[in-house]
């Protein structure tokens, strides 16, 4: 009962959020994209000399085509929308959720590995950086949230 409840809440945020996803994404994968281009790049210069290097040159690699399959399905997600499917617009912008999270960590996981080369301790000051920006963005959403109503409440209590 819990679970239809969870994913009905997804399923009206998701809806809420869909055309400031859609505004907003491109700038989210057109920033991965250059970050990935760009340490990639450097990374090939200097070649598979350890671990670190390997892993980061592997992760950003995998992580550029999803950056194109977030684009494409942004655009796909605006033509929906304009048509009129909302259904499909929420089950592409679901998906699309999903891109991006596997995304952003295969990007995290490639810049920590980057930077591990550099020193352990970037690395690790580097992912205290990204969990506190995570738990920042968490709480600003949940203050954005509105205020549950009486029959949220009460079933809650259920």
């Amino acid at each position: 009962m819990r679970a239809v409840r969870t994913f009905r809440a997804l399923r009206r945020l998701a809806g809420q959020i869909a055309p400031w996803l859609v505004d907003v994404g491109s700038w989210i994968f057109g920033g991965l994209t250059a970050i990935n281009l760009v340490v990639i790049s450097a990374l090939l210069t200097v070649g598979p000399v350890d671990a670190a290097v390997r892993t980061s040159t592997a992760a950003l690699a995998a992580a550029l085509p999803l950056n194109v399959a977030g684009i494409v399905l942004l655009r796909l997600i605006k033509d929906v929308n304009d048509v009129g499917h909302a259904r499909r617009s929420r089950v592409a912008l679901l998906y699309w959720l999903g891109i991006a999270a596997l995304s952003i960590a295969l990007t995290v996981t490639g810049m920590t590995a980057a930077v591990w080369h550099m020193g352990p301790w970037i690395a690790s000051v580097l992912l205290g950086a990204v969990a506190v920006s995570v738990a920042l963005m968490a709480i600003a959403l949940a203050h954005t949230l509105p205020q549950e109503s009486d029959a949220e409440k009460s079933l809650k209590l259920r």
